[in-house]
């Protein structure tokens, strides 16, 4: 009994420092960044010469190196719109010939099932872009 009131007193600690630290990166120094988001399942090499893998996207070229944080676009009671939910980190280690992803305007996020990506689809999305892996 005292294993497990131990077990749950540290997943709430753990989940109470990831809580504080999504909410710390939502700070209004940060630059938000309002894009689409696509997703691709092709390729072998990306753009700065590593092997695709999930976890990765393609994005404008001068973003190579940096990581994105994710997430979709929501809709608030006053209409506005902003970030939601957080769908993950993703290195920029590709270009995509889309003029949108080109421009800064769209990302391209790695999948290797091409069942996952026709059902992600298209998505409006914030971006934050940082230096060095999430």
């Amino acid at each position: 009994m005292r294993k497990m009131i131990y077990a749950i007193g540290v997943i709430l600690i753990l989940a109470i420092a990831w809580a504080s630290s999504v909410t710390a990166e939502k700070k209004d120094d940060v630059q938000w960044l309002p894009m689409e988001a696509t997703a691709y399942c092709y390729g072998e090499i990306t753009a700065d010469g590593s092997r695709v893998r999930e976890g990765i996207c393609a994005a404008k070229k001068d973003w190579i190196g940096l990581t994105a944080m994710v997430y979709l676009d929501e809709e608030k009671e006053d209409g506005t719109h902003g970030p939601g939910d957080f769908l993950g980190y993703y290195e920029i280690k590709d270009t995509g010939g889309n003029e949108l992803i080109q421009n800064g305007q769209a990302i391209d996020i790695y999948n290797p099932s091409s069942e996952w990506c026709r059902e992600f689809g298209r998505k409006k999305i914030w971006v934050v872009l940082r230096e060095g892996k999430g």
